[in-house]
């Protein structure tokens, strides 16, 4: 894995729900039309702790809102499975993070935790197909009397299955379909099927704003070129031609930006210096969408400046940080 990108999916996923209005879009369209109906998604504060395992952090991402459930705090939390497999046992993974996240949330005062709505999205190879009902899960749980079962705690998640064989189609906004295409892309089998998802990317990200498409470009080859050890820019910029022609100057002056910095075949061959300027960079895109024309050039060149123990914090709180704490942090 390159030294600028640690860890490329979760870079990705943040990268995308991140974004407010992707992510109501998200939710909107895929969240069951009962809760749909309840949920606030005009209210959604993003949080900015991982619930995830440390040792599982390279192949789960996670993010947590908070929104308004009938006029009450409550939380929704999408877990992220970036592996190519389907692992059985993400159903408990999930219960230990929501029980972790009823920990923080607990109020002393009423002795109550917030309803929280879980979401796994998958984008693997194979057709999601494990238990989403955990109560599923308990051997011989038909012949148990129903006394019995009130011992065993119980839940179900959401599942939204983007895997290539279900072909599942992809609806909301335009940058969603990006995204999820090149994640579906990042996974496939074969150099053709990697093409083949590649294209989908690229006419989606043809339709996109004029001022997006240069943005969307650089993040999908900074995410392939991560995450796919058999794809070169070369290929990349091939399928680029046939899908996007006219988009040249634009597109060649990111694949030199991306030599430049020593990315070939996913891999940076930048040390600690590469990897600061890299985490700079990535929290001025990510302050950008929180603040608009807040972030100013002048804030922006600071971020740059600032030493790496400042980065360090920018980047655990990205999406807490409010402006003015920011200003003082740089200035």
């Amino acid at each position: 894995m390159n030294e600028l990108v640690h860890n490329p999916h979760d870079r990705f996923f943040k990268l995308i729900f991140s974004d407010k209005e992707i992510a109501r879009d998200f939710l909107q369209n895929y969240l069951p039309q009962e809760a749909v109906e309840i949920v606030d998604l005009d209210y959604l504060i993003p949080e900015n702790n991982s619930h995830v395992d440390e040792n599982l952090r390279e192949s789960l991402s996670d993010m947590l809102y908070k929104t308004k459930i009938k006029g009450q705090d409550g939380y929704i939390y999408i877990l992220m499975e970036h592996k190519s497999y389907i692992e059985g046992k993400v159903i408990f993974q999930l219960l230990r993070y929501i029980t972790s996240i009823w920990e923080e949330k607990y109020d002393p005062k009423t002795k109550k935790v917030p309803i929280i709505i879980p979401m796994v999205i998958y984008h693997g190879r194979e057709i999601w197909n494990v238990e989403t009902n955990l109560l599923n899960m308990v051997q011989g749980i038909e012949d148990l009397p129903n006394e019995l079962k009130t011992y065993l705690p119980t839940y179900r998640y959401e599942i939204c299955d983007f895997s290539i064989k279900r072909k599942k189609r992809i609806i909301g906004l335009t940058a969603m379909k990006v995204a999820i295409e090149a994640m579906r892309a990042g996974t496939a089998m074969t150099k053709e099927e990697f093409k083949e998802r590649l294209r989908r990317v690229f006419a989606y990200i043809k339709q996109l704003p004029k001022e997006q498409v240069h943005e969307w470009f650089e993040e999908c080859m900074i995410y392939l070129l991560n995450v796919r050890e058999d794809v070169t820019i070369e290929e990349i910029l091939k399928v680029q031609k046939e899908i996007m022609p006219g988009r040249g100057e634009i597109v060649m002056t990111i694949a030199e930006k991306l030599r430049n910095e020593g990315m070939e075949k996913g891999k940076i061959e930048g040390e600690r210096k590469g990897k600061l300027e890299g985490e700079r960079e990535f929290a001025i895109r990510i302050l950008s969408k929180r603040f608009g024309n807040q972030l100013t050039e002048e804030i922006k060149d600071r971020i740059r400046e600032a030493d790496e123990k400042t980065i360090d914090y920018i980047g655990d709180n990205l999406l807490e940080i409010t402006i003015e704490e920011l200003k003082d942090l740089v200035k």
